[in-house]
């Protein structure tokens, strides 16, 4: 599979309009999960139909660009004919990108890879690890304090009680709440999009 490998500025899309509607560009969705997860573990299942889906739609999948539960989604998006961003690191020499990404966004810092992350349309959270949630918890900040930000979507049954425990015992209240979703199935995830658009405008400032 060709991959382009131009520099990061060269593949940005330009903004698009506020609101409903899609008219402008594609949507870009970034899917991070476990690079650790991989089939036929089942949590497998939820990421391939994530990825297809995501394509079936006209969208474009993002992804950390490696293995696990990355390569997963980033195959079946690949297999359902969409365009699959990777965003691999230029100092790390194992692992290496997947084939099934058509694009690579390079960064030489972790700081540069979440700024890829961050202008995704929206990101949903597969199963996964303290990278996994990190990512999350990078996205949620940013729609506490911007008024343009991804939109947080977590996907499967483990994150609802991960959530809970969260609120239970940090200092997070429901607005802090509202600003993410929780579904346990891809179809969910897709309508939710569609009804949110990408990157709508939202009342933000700094809650801590």
């Amino acid at each position: 599979m060709a991959i382009n490998s131009l520099p990061a500025d060269d593949l940005a899309p330009e903004p698009g309009p506020l609101g409903d509607g899609f008219s402008e560009r594609e949507l870009i969705v970034a899917v991070v999960g476990s690079a650790r997860l991989s089939p036929p573990d089942p949590r497998c299942v939820v990421a391939e139909k994530m990825g297809a889906a995501i394509a079936a739609e006209g969208w474009t999948v993002m992804t950390g660009g490696y293995g696990g539960l990355m390569e997963v989604t980033s195959r079946a998006a690949a297999e359902a004919g969409g365009n699959v961003i990777g965003l691999p690191m230029r100092n790390w020499r194992d692992p290496v990108p997947n084939e099934w990404n058509t694009e690579l966004r390079w960064s030489t810092s972790y700081t540069e890879r979440l700024t890829h992350l961050l202008g995704a349309d929206a990101v949903v959270v597969l199963d996964g690890g303290i990278g996994t949630l990190s990512e999350a918890s990078v996205v949620w900040a940013t729609l506490q304090t911007e008024a343009e930000a991804a939109d947080l979507i977590f996907l499967g049954s483990g994150w609802q009680p991960v959530l809970s425990s969260i609120a239970a015992h940090l200092v997070i209240d429901d607005r802090d709440l509202a600003y993410v979703a929780v579904y346990e199935d891809p179809g969910q995830v897709i309508e939710h999009i569609k009804q949110v658009g990408f990157r709508p405008w939202r009342t933000a400032g700094p809650l801590g």
